[in-house]
């Protein structure tokens, strides 16, 4: 899984690796256990999310809906988020609504909107992630539209985000 060049390069590294569960220098004593027959584990494995992840992929791969048609969906309604969000004054962080995540908009706050709309669409029951990027985290915030919640219409889980945040906007335009 790793080249002999990559195993090096972690014993040189000089700063510790950021995350603990997906330090190499604790799973690969781990792996190398595995591979001669004896049980050794760091940390209980998030088993629930392991059958989560598992049965995710049987409703993707086992599903009614090809890939492709997946796909053109998460298309379909980010192109829909979009164009309302638009309409709104919002903008968008990629250049390019061509290299823009289908699952994920990065929105940009229109004139007279800041990040105090966060807790506001909370009270709306719509739960959005403010900007990561340092330099313009201030600038924007990020929806997720993927997966059952946004391409099944019948849910209007998206026409109900799309409501909570026009109605944000417009407050705080207002104020």
């Amino acid at each position: 899984m790793a080249s002999q060049r990559a195993l090096k390069t972690l014993e040189n590294r000089k700063a510790p690796v950021g995350s603990y569960y997906i330090s190499w220098r604790r799973w690969l004593p781990i792996m190398r256990a595995y591979e001669e027959g004896r049980a050794m584990y760091f940390a209980t494995p998030p088993v629930q999310l392991i059958y989560a992840f598992n049965a995710a992929l049987k409703e993707i791969t086992e599903g009614s809906v090809s890939l492709e048609e997946r796909f053109a969906l998460h298309k379909k309604v980010s192109n829909h988020f979009k164009d309302e969000l638009e309409k709104l004054g919002a903008g968008f962080v990629p250049l390019s609504r061509d290299i823009a995540a289908n699952g994920m908009s990065a929105v940009k706050y229109p004139q007279g909107v800041t990040a105090a709309i966060l807790p506001k669409l909370a009270e709306h029951d719509v739960v959005v992630a403010g900007g990561l990027h340092k330099d313009i985290a201030s600038t924007y915030f990020r929806v997720g539209h993927m997966g059952v919640t946004a391409v099944d219409s019948s849910r209007g889980d998206i026409e109900k985000v799309l409501k909570a945040v026009a109605a944000v906007f417009a407050e705080a335009k207002s104020a």
